[in-house]
């Protein structure tokens, strides 16, 4: 009968994690910060065009369903995620992933919901220009926007 050898190779990171010396957590974070500020003028201009156009592409919804413009609109609201974070606005953030979810389900069922897409584009300018400290007032925002969302849930065949 064989044995059986267990090898545990030695990876350089691991030691050079365990020696002393190096950023400590708190001049780390405090450099990453200092980073993210540096990034978060740039991301104002790019969340206020990215918004502009998500507006754009709403405008141009007829009463039929689009599959072709429904993608376009997927397209551009997904390029919003990750700016309002940026800048401060999680709720922004939090609307803009709820307006993707909606337009996959909507491309998913076939279904048109200009009303309840409306709404989400109404919800991305109001979170846009609140305080990003005005959480009573968000939270109703995103509870509305989820019951929108909702009715438009995808039910597993399992």
């Amino acid at each position: 009968m064989s044995s059986v050898r267990i090898h545990r190779p030695k990876y350089a990171l691991a030691g050079m994690l365990r020696k002393p010396g190096g950023l400590t957590v708190v001049d780390a974070v405090e450099r990453a910060e200092a980073n993210l500020d540096g990034l978060q003028a740039e991301a104002w201009p790019q969340l206020d065009e990215g918004l502009a156009q998500v507006e754009a592409i709403y405008r141009r919804y007829g009463e039929a369903f689009d599959d072709v413009l429904l993608a376009e609109h997927y397209e551009a609201a997904v390029r919003l995620i990750g700016l309002p974070s940026l800048c401060g606005l999680d709720a922004l953030e939090n609307a803009a992933h709820s307006l993707c979810d909606l337009l996959d389900r909507l491309r998913t069922t076939g279904k048109l919901d200009r009303e309840g897409v409306g709404v989400h584009i109404q919800a991305l300018r109001l979170l846009r220009n609140l305080p990003a400290d005005s959480g009573e007032v968000t939270e109703p925002v995103l509870d509305g926007l989820r019951r929108v969302r909702e009715r438009h849930a995808i039910l597993s065949t399992d």
